[in-house]
């Protein structure tokens, strides 16, 4: 495996490979044998896979997110630096949080600290709460029609909850719930360094019907707030600083772009390592107190995002070697949530684990702003989930994944509730 991983490069370590997306950590495993960096010049990058190395590297001082800063050619400047986004919507591009260095992203940070602070997502519980048990009396409706007692579980739960709660957050109006995550999944693309023209025209579409979506509300709310996220934006203000609408619709569409899929990725690889480990299941619905912490495993086990990009900005070295000015270090989250000199035992899903240390959400300056929503939205849906369905099993046909660098989620889940 090592030899192969290292002869094949390029896309043989992200999830456009077929066995990649089946095994990452037989390839993670390899690299990091290999060494703590593995050198990938079909993508222009070196992947970090140690949890220390990979830890230092998200927190570095000479280390930041603006790809545009990042070497030509390299894989940074092919997925976000090189104008993906420019020109696709119908106003001026304003870059995405998540590519922010400071001071712009400790400014927009601090305005948004209170609407994304863990007292205020506390109180989304009951809409949380109302969601779910909507979308659970669908499942068993669709599961009483089917012979085998079976449902597509991202179709009918795991991708409609997290889009459902943010689309109500946000007070989103004029738009379909099934829209919006079409148009996230298509957006989402944007971080394909690979898509072809016909990918790119998907993306422009959903990425203008998303932005006239989220600009009429932030508009409509500039002229009468209420008391929903958008208008919050709206009032934010530190001093005399304020969102401009333009930075707002970013955020909107960051958020309903890399908040649903994400949340909705990490429940579906939630139920499905449940369904594949039954004694954990047993376990859960037996001691239901346990979610959080089966949460947080699930997160180290399988994170939604399996890496994120730092460009080096100032000569430095990461574990021992030198790194140059506009290299492109791709932090392998999902790696360094697998090392074995920090979690024994880390390829075994245990809900018992102590949930402290794993770095699916990042870490440092750059740690995920949603985490507190995500968490909270995993931790009621997949607790209703397992009450309401004791016969939860896996479906007679494995899930498949998404193709996509960065986000190896399943596209569909079909699991037996009934």
């Amino acid at each position: 495996m090592q030899d192969d991983v290292i002869a094949e490069g390029g896309a043989a370590v992200t999830s456009r490979s077929v066995a990649f997306r089946d095994d990452p950590q037989a390839h993670y495993d390899a690299m990091r044998a290999h060494g703590p960096l593995w050198p990938d010049p079909a993508y222009g990058r070196t992947v970090i896979t140690t949890y220390d190395d990979a830890r230092e590297a998200l927190r570095h001082k000479s280390f930041g997110v603006d790809a545009r800063r990042a070497a030509e050619g390299s894989y940074a400047r092919r997925i976000a630096g090189t104008g993906v986004f420019e020109g696709i919507g119908e106003t001026a591009y304003e870059p995405p949080l998540v590519l922010l260095d400071d001071p712009a992203h400790r400014r927009i940070r601090l305005l948004m600290s209170t609407a994304f602070a863990a007292h205020t997502i506390d109180r989304e519980h009951a809409r949380i709460e109302r969601i779910t048990g909507e979308l659970l009396d669908d499942v068993a409706r669709l599961a009483a029609t089917d012979p085998h007692g079976e449902v597509d579980v991202v179709a009918t739960f795991t991708s409609l909850l997290p889009t459902r709660v943010i689309a109500e957050m946000m007070g989103l109006d004029g738009a379909a719930p099934e829209d919006l995550r079409t148009w996230s999944e298509q957006v989402l693309w944007g971080y394909d360094p690979d898509r072809d023209p016909n990918g790119q025209d998907r993306l422009r579409e959903a990425y203008v019907a998303l932005g006239r979506c989220i600009r009429s509300t932030v508009a409509a709310r500039r002229e009468r707030p209420i008391d929903d996220l958008v208008s919050a934006m709206v009032l934010a203000q530190q001093d005399e600083d304020r969102l401009s609408d333009l930075e707002i619709a970013s955020l909107c569409t960051q958020l309903m772009v890399a908040g649903n899929v994400t949340t909705s990725d990490l429940m579906s690889s939630g139920l499905d390592l449940l369904v594949h480990h039954p004694d954990q299941l047993a376990l859960l619905r037996a001691e239901p107190e346990r979610i959080p912490d089966a949460v947080e495993e699930m997160l180290r086990i399988d994170p939604p995002i399996t890496e994120t990009a730092r460009i080096v900005y100032d000569e430095a070295t990461v574990a021992g070697c030198p790194v140059r000015t506009g290299d492109t270090l791709t932090v392998a989250l999902a790696a360094a949530n697998h090392d074995p000199a920090r979690f024994v035992e880390p390829h075994r899903f245990d809900v018992c684990r102590p949930a402290e240390g794993h770095l699916a959400f990042g870490s440092g300056v750059h740690v995920c702003l949603g985490a507190p929503l995500a968490r909270l939205e995993a931790q009621i849906g997949l607790g209703a989930f397992i009450t309401r369905f004791p016969a939860l099993g896996p479906g007679r046909s494995s899930g498949e994944r998404r193709a996509l660098p960065f986000f190896r989620g399943f596209e569909s889940l079909r699991l037996r509730v009934v």
